[in-house]
């Protein structure tokens, strides 16, 4: 598992307002890679979301 997905969900229990139990796990490694791609070289409208995906990674 991704370290990067698992650490906030590990020390909140809680992702978007869901428990961690009913997360699928899978998904949400592919969204972290797909916005770790996005956000190399992000269009404008991309910018505010690559800055919240930043400040996540940076939070673990």
């Amino acid at each position: 598992m991704d370290r990067l997905l698992v650490l906030p969900v590990v020390m909140t229990g809680f992702v978007f307002g869901l428990p961690m139990a009913t997360l699928p796990m899978g998904e949400l490694q592919a969204l972290n890679r797909e916005l770790g791609q996005l956000c190399r070289k992000p269009p404008q409208e991309a910018l505010a979301v690559c800055r919240i995906h930043a400040r996540l990674i940076r939070a673990l």
